[in-house]
């Protein structure tokens, strides 16, 4: 044997050591928590029955529902949580929806969607992401639920699987797109092993590898502290825990997962119920009045509605990502003892510092600092100059007076970068194309003149403001333009936006402001 294969094969081996050393570590405290309908606590099961009420309200039949302009994905999940609670009458509903669902695929190998299904039959967004959303909650369906199915939607959902996964191999995400790449590599092993179809099955498990191999590098994915990504991801590590075939994909799911939840229980402040900034990709500002997907997984974990990140009603803004009760009721849960009890109770202040591979125009790593404390923390990113709504480069999150959320956002326009330390936020120009600061300000009572003096007397809270730049204005501002601009789902009475102009000859190394949080 050559000593280039000797070398290979050790690798391997040391490799999958390492891994079968952390999940023997991580297993030692891990709660695993499998879930039928009749376990679902009170609590969980009221969750559950208020998505289907709102996905068939009362007196409407499935065909009702199945209109041109739903969401394919959330009746995929619908499907899923009928078969899941499979009291008489969902098995039939169930299969009514998935042969309505199996007919909306593009099955033509020669385009760049095929193997997607359709977003909706009006207004299709041809979304790519749609081979892995829709294809993974299948396999739920076929690995659990085909016993109850006709004969004829269990060979098309096995149909439909197969060109999802070759479509995916066509399209091949690279992993640093860390929702999509999981689910990606899952669907391909799972298809590929169980049709065996070799090309499949192998570039599933190699896509696998090399997601294992770049959180490795850092111990963080690219996808950074998003309240709802990091949602679809924690889903997509259960699916290969519970679900891929390989013994190693199994493997490195367990360590990720386990992992995975630490990061997330370090960032999460159970006394605001919030993660503090920066959010790579976020759709809000505070959890507490949107659903997004890990307030959706924090809940089931605390199984208390005191304690749950999201609104209190299913009225609240992005109610349709309740869909992902289903896959997350079908695989379970897996967290460690230590991060489940910090969900719940705030532990200790705390300074955090991540350096993040990741893609985004700017720096290939950026650097995350952010400090915790129980009553207010602050968040910010430097590298990272992609102009989008969803990137929030800086955000200061505190506790008002009346018990509701202020925050301070510095939005992700690509003009700055925003260190924290453990005392002050410092916001620095990304270079001589800036000339002007921008931030958004929500706090209870707060007024125009709240923001012109060095001291912002806010609700809850000071900030103390050090800067030599001019204030070009302070004011209240138009939310629902806000609100799509900023990618921000919940509403707000007022937001105030505050100006600064920055000369042309300012030295890049000084920070345009200093803000100084004194609670």
């Amino acid at each position: 044997m050559s000593k280039k294969l000797i070398s290979i094969g050790v690798i391997y081996f040391v490799s999958v050591v390492l891994v079968f050393g952390q999940l023997k570590a991580t297993n030692e405290a891990v709660v695993f928590n499998k879930y039928t309908y009749e376990t679902l606590s009170t609590y969980q099961k009221q969750l559950f029955e208020d998505f289907l009420v709102n996905e068939i309200p009362t007196g409407k039949k499935v065909a009702d529902v199945l209109t041109n302009r739903t969401s394919l994905r959330s009746k995929t999940r619908l499907a899923e949580a009928l078969l899941f609670r499979n009291f008489m009458g969902d098995k039939e509903k169930a299969a009514e929806i998935l042969t309505w669902i199996l007919k909306n695929q593009y099955r033509d190998e020669n385009t760049k969607i095929y193997g997607i299904w359709k977003t909706s039959i009006e207004d299709d967004k041809f979304d790519q992401n749609w081979r892995e959303f829709i294809g993974c909650d299948l396999i739920i369906i076929r690995q659990k639920y085909r016993h109850l199915l006709p004969t004829e939607i269990q060979k098309e959902i096995e149909i439909g699987l197969v060109h999802a996964a070759r479509g995916a191999l066509k399209r091949n995400v690279a992993p640093d797109y860390t929702n999509i790449s999981i689910m990606s590599a899952f669907l391909m092993e799972y298809v590929g092993t169980e049709f065996k179809i070799d090309e499949l099955r192998t570039a599933g498990l190699q896509k696998a590898r090399d997601i294992f191999k770049l959180y490795q590098t850092h111990k963080t994915f690219s996808e950074y502290n998003s309240p709802t990504y990091y949602g679809v991801t924690l889903i997509a590590l259960a699916f290969w825990r519970e679900l891929a075939f390989s013994p190693e994909i199994k493997q490195m799911g367990q360590t990720l997962e386990a992992e995975f939840w630490h990061e997330a229980a370090t960032f999460y402040n159970p006394n605001l119920k919030n993660m503090p900034g920066p959010h790579f990709r976020g759709y809000g500002m505070d959890m507490r009045k949107y659903f997004s997907i890990m307030g959706i997984w924090i809940a089931i974990a605390v199984d208390d509605e005191k304690q749950a990140p999201m609104p209190p009603s299913t009225d609240g803004p992005k109610y349709g990502e309740m869909s992902n009760l289903a896959p997350i009721f079908n695989l379970g849960l897996a967290i460690p003892k230590a991060d489940l009890a910090a969900l719940k109770t705030f532990t200790s202040s705390r300074f955090i510092s991540r350096t993040v591979p990741n893609n985004y125009t700017g720096d290939s790593l950026k650097q995350v600092t952010a400090m915790i404390h129980k009553d207010w923390m602050m968040g910010g990113v430097w590298g990272i100059r992609r102009v989008w709504g969803q990137i929030k480069t800086g955000a200061l999150h505190w506790k008002a007076d009346d018990g509701d959320i202020g925050w301070l956002l510095v939005p992700g326009d690509g003009k700055t970068n925003v260190q924290v330390s453990k005392t002050a936020m410092k916001v620095y120009s990304a270079g001589p194309q800036t000339t002007r600061l921008e931030l958004y300000v929500y706090a209870p009572d707060a007024t125009s003149d709240s923001f012109l003096e060095k001291s912002w007397k806010l609700s809850g809270m000071t900030l103390n403001v050090k800067t030599s730049l001019k204030i070009m204005s302070s004011e209240k501002i138009d939310t629902a333009l806000f609100q799509k601009e900023q990618a921000v789902a919940e509403t707000y009475a007022q937001i105030f936006k505050v100006v600064f102009e920055i000369p042309a000859s300012w030295a890049s190394a000084k920070p345009l402001i200093e803000i100084i949080p004194k609670k």
